[in-house]
């Protein structure tokens, strides 16, 4: 992701969800987040710990690029998380080079059909799994 897509996301979650942000970094660290001050173009100035710590809270200036996915640290329901992802005309456009993309608004993406049988669904499944298998299998490891 680029800065900007940390940015536009970031900007999404509501300031009172921002007390159970947890930022998982690059190698493997978890910052639990207890206060967002600011999101720069290019990091987020956060009050906070590392996770599994006792530390007090610390200052902590977290670069975009070094972010591997945020997490909310509390059960989440669907249509909040909806909300969260509506469109929201404030944040700007992605730009993809020179040509803007705007976020797709969830209400626009396909949704996958799910078969309500849990039979049918297994069968459903297996056969996915089975497809991205032998597909995988055309394409040897690079590794050896």
């Amino acid at each position: 992701m680029t800065n900007l897509d940390w940015l536009q996301l970031l900007r999404r979650i509501p300031e009172t969800e921002h007390a159970k942000l947890v930022f998982v970094l690059r190698n493997g660290t978890e910052m639990c987040v207890e206060v967002v001050f600011r999101f720069e173009e290019s990091y987020a100035v956060v009050r906070g710990r590392f996770a599994g710590s006792t530390d007090e809270l610390r200052g902590f200036f977290v670069p975009y690029d070094q972010v591997l996915c945020l997490r909310l640290d509390r059960m989440v329901r669907a249509e909040e998380m909806q909300e969260m992802l509506s469109p929201d005309p404030a944040l700007p456009a992605r730009k993809s080079g020179s040509l803007e993309t705007p976020l797709v608004p969830p209400s626009e993406r396909p949704t996958p059909t799910v078969p309500a049988d849990p039979a049918a669904a297994s069968k459903l499944l297996l056969e996915r799994i089975r497809a991205v298998r032998a597909s995988s299998a055309k394409f040897p490891s690079q590794t050896g």
